[in-house]
């Protein structure tokens, strides 16, 4: 015995006949018919009497019903009371330029308001996605964008090395620099301090190498951090650049940007 054979079952027994059963549960007739057959080879039982006008119970089939709709109903309730319900996806892009710490912050936030739902989230995907973990000024064209976490550009070097207050961008030439090519605003700071570009002896592309290679004292960058560095990352000083950029220039918005149609989804899901 099985649920569906019970559906098939009780199906019959409501309709009076196994071919309209069978429309109604879209299903061949023999599919009705086979169900009705193991039911009462199982319970040595007839269920019903039939005739050519259809079907109808037998006494014993009128109890049996009487059970089947029942257990139906608790299974039904079961399902109701204890089964997940399926998630709609949305797919996400993380652009893998951004540091892991900060990516990973932004997808828990994320995760965190839209919890009906299943993201599924590729590194760079090569179709464009419903969300974006992004910058306010990379995000997509036409897509929306809320802000999660603001940042500051600094100058950061290793814990250690001097460097004069009030601090001169100048004085980064004095160091191996290394040319940060992820950098939204790379073009602003090498017009910013001529002969940056050539005092420049790395070239990396995401901030997570940055931020190693300063870490092991192999030269100066500049990226937008958050109030934590110090904590996360001790063997790098850090330096404001208040004053020395553009003001527009000086910070970073990092957040979600949402493809049109999600206006309303992101607003509930993020107020």
């Amino acid at each position: 015995m099985d649920l569906r054979s019970l559906r098939y079952f009780c199906a019959a027994a409501e309709l009076g006949s196994l071919t309209a059963a069978a429309e109604h549960c879209h299903v061949a007739q023999p599919s009705i018919s086979n169900a009705v057959a193991q039911l009462e080879f199982e319970f040595t039982l007839r269920l019903f009497s039939r005739s050519k006008k259809g079907v109808v119970l037998t006494p014993e089939g009128q109890h049996f019903y009487q059970a089947a709709t029942q257990l139906l109903s608790n299974a039904e309730h079961m399902a109701q009371r204890f089964k997940r319900p399926t998630l709609a996806s949305l797919s996400l892009g993380i652009s893998q330029q951004l540091a892991s710490r900060d990516s990973g912050y932004l997808l828990q936030l994320v995760a965190n308001n839209l919890q009906d739902y299943r993201l599924q989230v590729r590194v760079n995907p090569t179709s464009p996605p419903d969300l974006w973990i992004t910058s306010a000024r990379q995000a997509p064209k036409g897509y929306g964008f809320i802000t999660l976490l603001e940042q500051e550009y600094q100058l950061l070097l290793p814990r250690g090395w001097p460097v004069s207050q009030p601090l001169d961008l100048n004085e980064a030439l004095d160091y191996s620099w290394i040319d940060r090519l992820d950098c939204e605003l790379r073009a602003a700071f090498i017009s910013h301090v001529p002969g940056l570009a050539e005092r420049c002896t790395l070239q990396v592309d995401t901030e997570d190498l940055a931020l190693s290679l300063v870490q092991h004292r192999q030269g100066a960058t500049v990226m937008a951090v958050s109030d934590d560095i110090d904590e996360l990352i001790p063997a790098i000083q850090h330096f404001p650049l208040s004053g020395l950029i553009p003001e527009d220039l000086r910070l970073r918005q990092l957040g979600l940007a949402y493809s049109p149609g999600l206006e309303q989804t992101i607003s509930h899901a993020f107020n």
